[in-house]
């Protein structure tokens, strides 16, 4: 029997050590600009602070890491790893990814540990999907393998451009004709006007 109660409990010891949720929290999360949709091109930053919550007996796995990834074009990368206040780590990198080691963020229980992210980059104009993942946080376990429910998505919708329809063209059979001006010439009136001048003028002159 006490065989069979120590491998139960190491069990549930290690259910309890090693999480199957994220970590951390994020928190003041800020999109410049502030609107829903951005259209493709334009300048875009965004920044959050990640509050790492003990899963253990420390504030986080050392085996474990944070993966932090955007789908913006020319990302430009600032995360400080903050204790107690103090600056302990500097991540400044351009890319699409940055990975944070968690024994950079393993401290004693009694340490309060954040991360700091600034990125600043450019909305994709060419191959993006829609919404664009302007921020995507989630955590990798020792064997590389992405902690259930870790993932944590900030996104916006692209602003894409209207594209106005010409009016129809019309065709031949519903053309309308273009009005055509008479030439000069002399009108009927006119000349039953001299032939009647020219009878009344020869009566007269007949004996």
């Amino acid at each position: 029997m006490k065989n069979l109660v120590f491998p139960v409990l190491g069990i549930l010891l290690l259910a309890l050590v090693l999480p199957s949720s994220a970590s951390y929290s994020l928190q003041e999360v800020s999109v410049i600009p502030p609107s829903d949709a951005t259209p493709p091109g334009s300048p875009l930053n965004a920044s959050a602070v990640l509050l790492i919550v003990p899963a253990g007996p420390t504030t986080y796995i050392e085996g474990y890491s944070l993966v932090l990834s955007t789908d913006l074009d020319r990302a430009a990368w600032n995360a400080r790893v903050l204790v107690d206040g103090h600056q302990a780590a500097v991540f400044e990198k351009s890319g699409s990814t940055v990975f944070i080691s968690g024994y950079l963020l393993s401290y004693p229980l009694s340490s309060d540990v954040e991360v700091d992210v600034t990125l600043k980059g450019t909305v994709p104009t060419d191959g993006a999907g829609d919404p664009i993942t302007v921020l995507r946080v989630l955590e990798l376990n020792n064997q590389g393998e992405v902690v259930p429910g870790s993932e944590t998505v900030v996104t916006r919708v692209l602003e894409l451009p209207q594209t106005h329809s010409s009016p129809p063209v019309p065709s031949e059979s519903h053309a309308i004709p273009s009005p055509t001006r008479a030439g000069p010439g002399i009108s009927n009136v006119a000349v039953i006007a001299v032939i009647a001048l020219a009878v009344l003028f020869a009566g007269k002159r007949a004996p």
